[in-house]
């Protein structure tokens, strides 16, 4: 007896739609749920190649392009907004950060359905008062989630990603 394999030419399987990103909230509903009633002023920066290399180093990972996207907060501290690789798609997320360098906050804005739990309130207060300091790895200290290892892992690095960005360009930043 034959075995009957049935194939699909690699454009068919190229053409299969991607898996789509929940929105969950916009930068403005997170921004105004980190800091109330504060206006925002872009402060984004393009680093040079040699602020990449301090960013990889200080950050202790990779850097995802040139940009930093930030805002300063009229009430005090900055909005920062990132990226990471979940497993199937990206997760977009926002870093709040207080005037004396402590996470504010962290909010999720997009990802898939069933990273859901990478919103929990329970997982993303763990972010809440931590500082960067380059003696300790703030994403070892962040509990990884059974089921989304990948995801929350990545949240948790690009989080500590936004911390040394802070540290290194933001942090001394008076107007």
């Amino acid at each position: 007896m034959r075995s009957r394999f049935l194939l699909f030419p690699a454009a068919v399987i190229a053409a299969a739609p991607a898996a789509q990103a929940f929105q969950y909230q916009t930068l403005p509903q997170a921004q105004a749920k980190l800091f109330p009633g504060a206006k925002f002023t872009p402060r984004d920066i393009t680093m040079d190649i040699a602020q990449v290399a301090a960013l990889i180093k200080e950050g202790r990972g990779s850097v995802p392009g040139y940009k930093i996207k930030a805002w300063k907060a009229s009430t005090g501290g900055w909005v920062f907004i990132d990226q990471v690789p979940g497993r199937d798609d990206l997760i977009r997320y926002v870093v709040g950060v207080n005037k004396d360098g402590s996470i504010k906050g962290v909010e999720i804005l997009e990802c898939l359905p069933q990273y859901e739990a990478i919103r929990s309130p329970r997982w993303l207060t763990q972010f809440n008062g931590k500082h960067h300091n380059p003696q300790y790895d703030l994403a070892a200290g962040i509990e990884i989630i059974s089921g989304v290892s990948l995801s929350s892992e990545h949240v948790a690095v690009g989080v500590r990603r936004i911390m040394a960005a802070y540290a290194l360009f933001f942090a001394s930043a008076t107007s």
